[in-house]
């Protein structure tokens, strides 16, 4: 197994064996702490972000408070597991580097620390491309200019969701929110993250479970007032340029 679990206390942490930093000794050391009033805070200067799992909808009364589990069904630790596994097959999202699920009789509390992902959110993005023209100047991201256009973004979006269906990941929420974008430092092209994959799952994806996927980010998309024929037609086209069946 790549996922080593540790006890400290009431706590059970887990991390990547082949982590390059001693994640017990940050541990013990209080590296990870933070307020838990928080769903998402960033640590160490920005260059982790810190995930405290609250309960939503029907049972948010419960706040933070998740009946008990074993460990390997805990929050936390589902998402770790799919994030290392993204990761370990040069999926573009962020890294995990730790997690912890610490009990209390018949609950329990999650956490999740992930290196950042310095990119900008897809709704924000939209937001600008369907202000005039269709096209970002990035320069008003970062120092160099990319523009991006709408038809060649959501080509490259389609291909990375493909890609993670081709490591057969289903994502528990693909929404507009959840993908950012971002530009390679080297060779100045865009990057698509997904991130977020709470409540997703890893098996042989069969295609009512990839069009679920593809459903539920063209519903995000209409939702939030972005959503053009045309562009969406282009998710497509870069969805089925990838995608093994």
């Amino acid at each position: 197994m790549d996922i080593v679990t540790k006890k400290i206390n009431n706590q059970f942490i887990f991390y990547d064996k082949d982590i390059e930093i001693n994640i017990e000794e940050l541990f013990l050391s209080n590296a990870f702490e933070s307020s838990e009033k928080e769903n998402v805070v960033w640590l160490n200067n920005d260059t982790w972000v810190k995930k405290h799992y609250f309960r939503k909808g029907k049972m948010s009364f419960l706040n933070d408070n998740y009946l008990y589990s074993r460990l390997k069904q805990t929050r936390s630790y589902r998402e770790f597991e799919i994030l290392n596994y993204l990761y370990k097959h040069n999926f573009d999202t962020c890294k995990p580097l730790v997690g912890w699920v610490t009990y209390n009789g018949i609950a329990y509390k999650a956490n999740l620390v992930t290196e950042a992902v310095h990119a900008r959110p897809l709704d924000e993005i939209l937001s600008l491309l369907f202000t005039g023209l269709g096209v970002v100047d990035m320069s008003i991201f970062n120092s160099s200019i990319v523009k991006y256009e709408r038809p060649t973004l959501l080509k490259e979006i389609g291909a990375k969701v493909a890609q993670m269906h081709n490591l057969n990941v289903f994502h528990g929420d693909l929404n507009i929110s959840n993908i950012l974008i971002s530009r390679d430092p080297i060779t100045n092209k865009k990057v698509v993250w997904i991130l977020d994959f709470d409540k997703s799952f890893v098996k042989d994806l069969r295609e009512k479970d990839r069009m679920s996927n593809l459903d539920r980010f063209y519903k995000s998309l209409v939702k939030n007032g972005y959503y053009l024929d045309s562009d969406y037609t282009e998710f497509v086209t870069g969805y089925n340029s990838v995608i093994n069946r």
